[in-house]
């Protein structure tokens, strides 16, 4: 979507904006990697039918007239093949998406953190430049570590022993030291 809103930009530096539609709808039709298909077919169920790709729809439709006489039954066909589609993509992205965990797996590095371990967490909203002063504290805790939830996800709970609502990535923690 940048690439193509770029591209835009560079061409029509002064009327970009009437031309932005047009990149949308680029965007919308265009064949995404990680689902093996275009968000307009996923939301309708089919192809985008261009003018100048009108003359094989109409042939398909008296094709299915013919097949199909019955128009109610013929819509459940349709209605049926959609879901087919859908279930289908779904498989693909679900896929698609264990591919990313994979290679991220691949390069996350495991921390050794052990149940019961004294750890602090670092303030995500301070990691930006401008957001922290020179002295603000970017790292806050220290917490203990409750359990391992996978390969490198933990638990956390406060000195008082109540645990907090949602695993930390290792990456954000580090050993405190007393």
């Amino acid at each position: 979507m940048i690439s193509i809103i770029k591209k835009v930009l560079n061409e029509n530096k002064k009327s970009w904006h009437l031309h932005l539609k047009y990149a949308l709808w680029a965007n919308r039709i265009g064949t995404k990697k990680s689902i093996g298909t275009s968000p307009f077919q996923m939301v309708y169920g089919t192809d985008v039918v261009l003018p100048i790709n009108l003359a094989l729809p109409v042939m398909k439709l008296w094709q299915d007239e013919k097949e199909e006489p019955n128009p109610l039954t013929r819509r459940i066909n349709q209605l049926i093949e959609v879901q087919q589609h859908r279930a289908v993509m779904d498989e693909k992205l679900q896929k698609y998406e264990d591919d990313m965990k994979i290679l991220f797996d691949r390069k996350a590095k495991d921390k050794n953190f052990l149940p019961g371990d004294l750890v602090l967490r670092w303030d995500a909203r301070k990691e930006d430049s401008g957001k922290n002063g020179k002295f603000d504290h970017i790292w806050y805790g220290p917490f203990k570590v409750a359990s391992s939830e996978g390969k490198n996800s933990f638990l956390l709970e406060n000195l008082d022993g109540k645990i907090l609502n949602a695993p930390v990535n290792g990456c954000f923690l580090k050993h405190y030291m007393e």
